[in-house]
């Protein structure tokens, strides 16, 4: 299994984490219910870098 599987299954991990928590961290932290709009967003870049992690191996 190629090594950015397990970097995109640490990721995933982590996004599920922090919708648990209700807390995500970019460049700083952005909680659910006080900044809903850039806790989203957070969520959405994370997202698309452990998507990248499993679209990765088939350009190789």
């Amino acid at each position: 299994m190629p090594w950015s599987y397990w970097l995109g299954f640490a990721l995933v991990l982590w996004l599920l984490f922090d919708l648990v928590r209700g807390e995500a961290y970019i460049w700083q932290a952005y909680r659910r219910d006080s900044e809903p709009g850039m806790y989203w967003f957070t969520m959405l870049v994370w997202a698309l870098v452990a998507a990248s992690c499993f679209i990765y191996p088939s350009f190789g």
